[in-house]
């Protein structure tokens, strides 16, 4: 072998084992990293999560919202939303907090006690006592964890941070959350508004935010709901509610009356354009639908105007959406409730569904043929029906509607169940001529119902709401006690019926004189004043002439107009709700303001 060959030989066998061992160290080098990248991945996820909330470290609850934040995803709590006390104290679902942040939970349903435990960390309380145990240390909390709808709620900030949570109660400026954060580490307030927003963006708005920058309307009704509190859509120089309307398939918002009712202004040039300012910004809307907010051109299939046959101008509500800065949100129930919001809702179903709760204040407008007058008196009929009489043939009562409906006059019927037994031939005709049917009891007790137990009281009424439902097709939608006697009792058994009670502010005293048609017609052309409620009775004779008297001259006069309404479409024009088991009187305009400021104070007598 030449020492050339030799060489060659040996440099081949020597760079064979070093690119070996080139290939031993690369490999090694790979199996170091693949093992490193988990731990590393780990250490930092534990440290970035003990800083910033991770995966399963932080948790994100919003009040009354059935949806949470957990890391950057949201979870769902199913039924179990956290809430506030009256205090305003924050109670979080304890099985979702377990789950999500990943604590060991224990229920004992015989004591209802909560044993929640995290490695060496165990901590006891019990539904309805303020003591908490934390491993063998007894402590006492100034709140009681609670039981509501099979969930087990505890005090967020003491229970919580027995668990060694860091918890950051958020207010209602904040979203209204709770921060649930497993980390000894504060969170400063930057990162809190950080989390606050990224909460918002997910979980959508508070309630609170929601009650004071929504407005909700409806179908059919002259209301609107801002701030929680309903107010009548009235334009300017009528007392009459706009109600909003559907035409195919599109809601439209009563332009004027809605923009006025909100605090802003609409006026038309008198041809083809209105011109709206509201919360600083100048809007156009022309007769065509072309609409400028701020200067700027709207457009969209949705944006459209309607004109109805009184010349009243209505916008869709897309299109109201854009002149008042919000969007707007269809709450897809059976009556036709929308909202208007500060920031969509799409996606936010407990936000929609709290909406959703204010709508009972958006009540009906008037219906019918109500004009538009100075003074409203809802006239009302006890004891009825009657039926054929010497003087009225066809029946008192029947003739009685006959004339009513001659001059236009609506009224509301409190009727007895033992005469419509005998006189039930005309009952079809009070819905049809625009009455309201009203529940006076079934044998009209002489003692009254407040010297009836609640079981009788309750029959009295419930069994005549069957008697006149079973002859008309509805139940009554107010009723009258005898003699207008009201007690706890009844109020508390008319408020489970649903049945607001109504009594009088004039009294026509026909009872009495009974057969003076001139007395009656006084008592009401002297005394009557715009929200009175009328007291008459369909039985006596002087009572028919006496009333259709007092109607003729009060139509006839020209320094004030008159329109005679029944007890619900007086408060309608008044825009108020009669609640059941309240007592009115009255709804004049001092009724009115004490009921709208909390003050209203019933007049009951027994």
């Amino acid at each position: 072998m030449s020492y050339q060959t030799a060489y060659r030989s040996r440099y081949r066998r020597h760079r064979r084992r070093r690119r070996n061992s080139h290939w031993g160290v690369l490999i090694a080098l790979i199996l170091v990293i693949v093992i490193a990248i988990p731990v590393a991945f780990h250490i930092v996820k534990g440290i970035s999560g003990a800083i910033f909330g991770g995966s399963q470290n932080q948790l994100v609850l919003q009040m009354n919202n059935g949806k949470a934040l957990l890391g950057d995803d949201v979870v769902d709590l199913g039924s179990a939303a956290p809430f506030r006390d009256q205090n305003g104290n924050a109670y979080v679902p304890v099985k979702p907090v377990c789950d999500n942040l990943e604590f060991s939970l224990t229920w004992d349903q015989a004591t209802k006690t909560i044993t929640v435990s995290d490695n060496k960390l165990t901590v006891q309380a019990q539904i309805d006592s303020t003591s908490l145990r934390v491993n063998e240390a007894a402590q006492t909390m100034a709140l009681v964890p609670r039981l509501s709808d099979g969930t087990a709620y505890v005090p967020a900030k003491e229970f919580c941070r027995a668990l060694s949570l860091q918890v950051n109660d958020l207010g209602s400026g904040q979203g209204d959350l709770v921060v649930l954060t497993k980390s000894k580490k504060e969170l400063k307030e930057d990162k809190l508004n950080e989390i606050a927003e990224k909460a918002l963006e997910k979980l959508g708005p508070s309630q609170q935010t929601l009650q004071q920058t929504s407005v909700l309307m409806r179908v059919g009704s002259d209301k609107l709901v801002r701030g929680g509190q309903s107010a009548q859509m009235v334009q300017d120089g009528e007392r009459l509610g706009a109600a909003v309307i559907e035409q195919d398939g599109l809601r439209y918002v009563p332009l004027k009356a809605a923009i006025t009712t909100l605090g802003g202004t609409a006026e038309f040039d008198g041809s083809a354009e209105w011109t709206i300012n509201y919360d600083g910004i100048q809007s156009t809307v022309r007769d065509n639908a072309k609409t400028k907010v701020g200067g700027d051109r709207v457009k969209g299939d949705d944006i459209k105007v309607h004109t109805d046959e009184n010349g009243r101008f209505y916008v869709s509500a897309p299109l109201f959406a854009a002149l008042v800065g919000r969007n707007y949100t269809d709450l897809a129930d059976e009556e036709g409730t929308f909202a208007f919001t500060k920031g969509s809702l799409e996606g936010f179903d407990s936000q929609k569904a709290y909406l959703d709760t204010m709508k009972s204040a958006l009540t009906d407008a008037v219906g019918g043929d109500i004009p538009e007058a100075d003074v409203y008196v809802a006239l009302t009929f006890d004891d009825g029906p009657t039926g054929a009489t010497d003087t009225y043939p066809n029946g008192y009562t029947a003739t009685l509607l006959e004339e009513l409906k001659k001059r236009n006059v609506h009224a509301t019927f409190f009727m007895c169940g033992y005469r419509i037994k005998d006189f039930h031939s005309h009952m079809e005709q009070y819905l049809a001529d625009g009455h309201e049917l009203g529940n006076h009891t079934m044998t009209h007790p002489m003692s009254r119902l407040t010297h009836l137990d609640a079981a009788t009281v309750r029959d009295e009424v419930e069994s005549n709401s069957e008697l006149i439902e079973s002859y008309t097709g509805q139940k009554p939608t107010v009723m009258r006690p005898v003699g207008g006697g009201v007690n706890d009792t009844v109020k508390e058994q008319m408020k489970a019926l649903g049945l607001p009670i109504i009594n009088w502010s004039v009294d026509t005293l026909d009872w009495s004189t009974k057969t003076d048609p001139e007395s009656v017609k006084d008592h009401i052309i002297n005394e009557v004043e715009d929200g009175d409620i009328v007291l008459m009775h369909d039985i006596w004779q002087g009572t028919l002439p006496g009333v259709l008297a007092a109607i003729d001259e009060l139509q006839s006069r020209t320094d004030k107009t008159y329109a005679f309404v029944t007890v619900s479409e007086l408060a309608a024009v008044k825009g108020i709700t009669l609640e059941p088991g309240m007592v009115y009187s009255n709804l004049s305009d001092a009724t009115v303001q004490a009921i709208e400021d909390g003050t209203y104070k019933e007049n009951i007598f027994d």
